[in-house]
């Protein structure tokens, strides 16, 4: 048997974000005796996913941050990478903030490069975030293919080119709801007669933590069983455990941290909450609906994540009483329907879309060959 094709894979992190996620659902998925992903971070932390892209064949290299100012040191690193790695004749772009960096030196080495945008982003135009836009704005000049999470997603990243839609797609069988698995998370979690309205991502600006506090603040005084669960961490956390403080609910919400078993701590939420200011497309809203979850979301996410009609979307124009009201609605309960089905006729079974990905990465490297 030939040796598989080995994609380069290229992130900042290895952590539970979306786009992480994304390409470990895919890389489970996908035929490894055909295709083999090996990864790029640039940091020294180790990452929630390491040891399992290990366990599954992958290679993890380290490359130095790009700080502008290490230019040199930064093209150096890749330059000898690919000198010394010609099995990675493709490098995929996750990381895509600097893309356009790597991207330039991958050409250089006559390598093919997979520019893929898993967000869309409110621009910043302060002194600090100028050259971030700038760096952003070239990855399609430096991008062989063009992919994105969704419509918006890849409009944003490459508005002059043709960019294809890869669904972030999940294994919905292992989200589908199961009353067993609900009461048990419940018990662990202390949860078990309460109105639980559940989170899902990491404690950075765009999941506008600070509102979902907010929200919550008022569903309290509506609700006085209601009860939050925070899951994910990062750099905002610290702040807003402060915000609950201030708002006295620490009796009222639970941050569960970074878990690895989502598929099974999803089924104790009761709805789930997603007023985030902007996402790519925002796969979290998908695996709520997969477990049969009524989902809140904020009117500028992506509206492909409507998958199912147990999706509301909310301006973030309204308050936070009005956004409490809507959560409210579903705290008499109802019934968890098993909606396998609608998510892979809609396009997100990861099966299906870890075969159009192989076949492409297999498409393109036979052209490489040639």
């Amino acid at each position: 048997m030939s040796n598989p094709i080995r994609v380069l894979c290229v992130f900042s992190k290895l952590d539970r974000g979306g786009a992480e996620t994304m390409c470990m659902n895919l890389y489970r998925n996908i035929d490894r005796n055909k295709v083999q992903f090996d990864f790029v971070k640039h940091t020294h932390e180790k990452g929630a996913f390491e040891d399992e892209i290990v366990n599954l064949g992958g290679i993890i290299y380290e490359a130095p941050r790009y700080k502008i100012y290490n230019y040199c040191q930064y093209r150096s690193w890749w330059i000898n990478h690919f000198k010394n790695h010609p099995e990675h004749k493709i490098v995929h772009g996750h990381f895509f903030t600097i893309s356009s960096v790597y991207f330039r030196f991958a050409h250089e080495m006559s390598r093919i490069t997979i520019g893929h945008s898993h967000s869309t982003s409110h621009v910043d135009y302060s002194v600090k975030n100028t050259m971030k836009y700038m760096l952003v704005k070239r990855v399609e000049q430096y991008s062989d293919y063009c992919f994105a999470c969704s419509e918006n997603a890849g409009k944003w990243v490459f508005p002059h080119k043709e960019f294809f839609v890869l669904n972030n797609a999940i294994d919905s069988d292992l989200f589908k709801y199961n009353e067993e698995t609900r009461r048990r998370i419940r018990r662990e979690f202390g949860v078990s007669e309460r109105y639980v309205v559940g989170h899902i991502g990491n404690f950075s600006p765009p999941k506008n933590h600070r509102f979902i506090i907010e929200i919550f603040n008022e569903i309290r005084k509506k609700d006085n069983n209601a009860l939050l669960i925070l899951i994910g961490d990062r750099e905002l956390r610290a702040r807003i455990e402060q915000l609950v403080y201030d708002y006295d609910l620490d009796d009222s919400v639970i941050f569960a941290g970074v878990r690895d078993d989502i598929p099974t701590v999803i089924q104790s939420f009761d709805v789930f909450l997603f007023p985030s200011l902007y996402e790519g497309l925002g796969i979290v809203a998908v695996e709520a609906q997969a477990s049969g979850l009524h989902t809140i979301c904020s009117n500028v996410i992506p509206r492909e994540v409507e998958l199912t009609d147990l999706v509301d979307f909310v301006s973030l124009d309204k308050s936070a009483e009005e956004w409490a009201d809507i959560v409210l609605k579903y705290n008499n309960g109802y019934k968890r329907e098993d909606v396998t089905e609608e998510i892979v006729k809609a396009g997100y079974d990861i099966h299906d879309t870890a075969q159009q990905l192989q076949e492409f990465y297999i498409k393109t490297a036979e052209s490489v060959m040639k």
